[in-house]
């Protein structure tokens, strides 16, 4: 079965079938555009008014298990008792990658579509409703996404197969002596997915998008990242780690499982990993970055990336009025707190380290942020999480913190893993495990989990809501903090996330409107606090073409939300409430922002 394409892991793992569509590809990818621009949200059937429809769960079902048969790694890390589903386990590897429209795949999801729409919408129950929009919307923009695979670079800053590979492999669960044996299968399948990696870029280069030079350098340094331990290394040490731990081998099998991991790792991945840095330096001086600004490749496209990491169909020019006010807003608010003593005087403590909440980190920051979150959330009690650190040689160099979600068998099982390069006290420490951790990614993870959403949901994913609500758990977080004054809070959030929108903006401006150097220098003229040289603003600008829509995602998605919850204080005034008005966001999970309003007019109609 052909996989429902979602991004589940940060390791791309597609299945591709090389055929050729032709000239139809752009007309395919407007026609999708379009239909995602389009898109309008029905009229709900209020809770428990109607019960569900077993024929639209069948077929959910159906969505969910060849979602898992496409793919061994999806399956692995969304099911942790595969057999239970009725999942026909997919071959094990790492997957298949091979350059060109794929048709196949294309077939598969417009036969989705067309059996999806096949259903009477007002026979569906609540949840049932909001499943089928998400489904529709999902298959939308998979399918506009589809039509673009020129654009789809493997070997790229920021998402890089060489660099995401091993997170994959670190985070990889043991459940059983077959899951076990299924990792070394795809461990040893390093070599032969890379060469496929190579070849696709190689397809791709003389299709005229080969990689440029700031992409080779990242890989390089991806590679040297791997490579630069032996025995040491990560995949060799977190391996051995794991292995000491399970309780369904004896110590004979252990050892023989970690001298066969040695064997592959140094005979077979790490040379693995040396071809592609060998490899990739044949594309250095042949492509210009700017070449690669989205508005230079294509327009539909550049839009469609944007729709896609803020997870709404909001035309571009409204969602970049929308950045530049409420971006506007923040300054002014930042501005205003050093005119109150006592709140600069806060501000300046929380930013020195004088508030002891914000000198916590690792699991000791994690769990006050549980224990509190509940004046601005609804109270999850205990949650079952672990805590583990990267290898600081393969750690992304950016990270202080990631989540990584449990499968849909068991919410338990989650994970935040912690870079000893950057795990330290302070005030950015407490945001990123807000952010990844409560009441951001783990915490909205498991609170929808809890509600007993269909299987299917964990097979589609709205970027642009999960990380805008992480940014936005940054915001209350800092206020349940201990500073005591809320313009300080306020303004502290400012201070740690204020890159977000800003890069965002730069980024709309660069990529879709084509601004230079110059023009970017022009807009921050008026700027109450930041300023531009001509310099810079180069640096920016050929960073945000390097990895465009990198900060998206969390700029766009989090000024969703702001304009949502003004949206709803405006309406309900001192009738707002805080936890019943997130309730009413997790409730029905990730959704783009266009179908999350139904949602919100809910909660409004219910508290008026």
């Amino acid at each position: 079965m052909k996989k429902l394409v979602t991004i589940l892991l940060c390791l791309l793992l597609v299945s591709c079938t090389n055929r050729s569509r032709g000239n139809d590809a752009s007309q395919m990818g407007a026609e999708y555009l379009n239909k995602m621009k389009e898109y309008e949200t029905r009229v709900k059937v209020a809770p428990g008014e109607r019960t569900d429809n077993p024929d639209f769960d069948k077929f959910l079902d159906k969505v969910f298990v060849e979602g898992m048969e496409g793919d061994f790694m999806t399956m692995h890390y969304s099911v942790v008792d595969y057999k239970a589903y009725g999942i026909e386990k997919p071959p094990v590897d790492l997957g298949q990658l091979q350059y060109g429209m794929d048709e196949e795949n294309i077939k598969y999801m417009e036969d989705q579509l067309a059996e999806l729409q096949s259903f009477d919408y007002d026979s569906l129950s609540y949840r049932q409703q909001y499943d089928y929009e998400a489904l529709e919307y999902s298959l939308y923009e998979t399918l506009a996404s589809l039509a673009y695979y020129k654009y789809n670079f493997l070997f790229c800053s920021g998402s890089n197969l060489a660099e995401n590979l091993v997170s994959n492999f670190t985070d990889y669960t043991f459940y059983d002596k077959e899951s076990l044996d299924d990792y070394m299968t795809c461990l040893a399948d390093v070599d032969r997915y890379f060469d496929d990696a190579l070849a696709y870029t190689e397809a791709q280069s003389k299709d005229g998008y080969g990689p440029v030079d700031v992409w080779i350098d990242y890989t390089v340094d991806s590679c040297d990242g791997v490579l630069n331990k032996t025995e040491d290394n990560a995949l060799i040490v977190t391996f051995n780690d794991r292995i000491d731990d399970l309780d369904f081998i004896d110590d004979a099998q252990k050892q023989s499982y970690k001298d066969e991991n040695r064997r592959i790792v140094l005979e077979e991945v790490l040379p693995a990993y040396e071809k592609v840095k060998t490899e990739i330096e044949k594309y250095r001086g042949k492509k210009d970055l700017n070449d690669y600004a989205l508005c230079n490749l294509d327009k539909n496209y550049a839009e469609l990336t944007y729709m896609l990491q803020g997870s709404s169909n909001t035309p571009i020019d409204t969602i970049f009025e929308q950045l530049k006010q409420n971006f506007g807003e923040q300054e002014l608010a930042y501005i205003k707190c050093y005119y109150s003593a006592s709140a600069s005087e806060k501000l300046e403590d929380a930013i020195n380290g004088k508030v002891d909440s914000l000198n916590l980190v690792s699991r000791d920051c994690l769990e006050y942020l549980r224990t509190n979150l509940y004046k601005y959330y609804p109270d999850l009690g205990n949650v079952d999480y672990d805590v583990q650190e990267l290898d600081p040689d393969t750690a992304p160099a950016t990270a202080i913190a990631y989540y990584w979600p449990s499968p849909v068998d068991n919410y338990d099982q989650n994970i935040i893993r912690t870079n000893p390069n950057n795990m330290r006290a302070g005030y950015e420490t407490y945001g990123t495990l807000s952010h990844e951790g409560f009441p951001g990614h783990l915490y909205q993870h498991v609170f929808y989990y809890k509600t007993n959403p269909h299987n299917f949901r964990s097979v589609i994913g709205f970027i642009g809501y999960t990380e805008g609500w992480a940014v936005n758990a940054q915001k209350y977080a800092y206020k349940f903090a201990g500073i005591d004054d809320d313009a300080a809070a306020t303004a502290l959030y400012f201070e740690d996330a204020y890159y977000f929108p800003l890069y965002s903006i730069i980024d709309i401006g660069v990529n879709y409107y084509g601004w230079t150097a110059k023009d970017i220098v022009k807009y921050f003229e008026d700027s109450m606090l930041f300023e531009f040289s001509e310099e810079d603003a180069g640096f920016f600008r050929d960073f945000l073409i390097e990895m465009p829509g990198v900060y998206c995602s969390y700029g766009i998605g989090s000024n969703n939300f702001v304009t949502l919850e003004s949206y709803a204080k405006s309406a309900l005034g001192d009738k707002f409430d805080y936890v019943q008005y997130h309730e009413a966001l997790l409730k029905n999970g990730p959704l783009p922002f266009n179908i999350l309003q139904c949602d919100v007019d809910e909660y409004i109609e219910n508290n008026k």
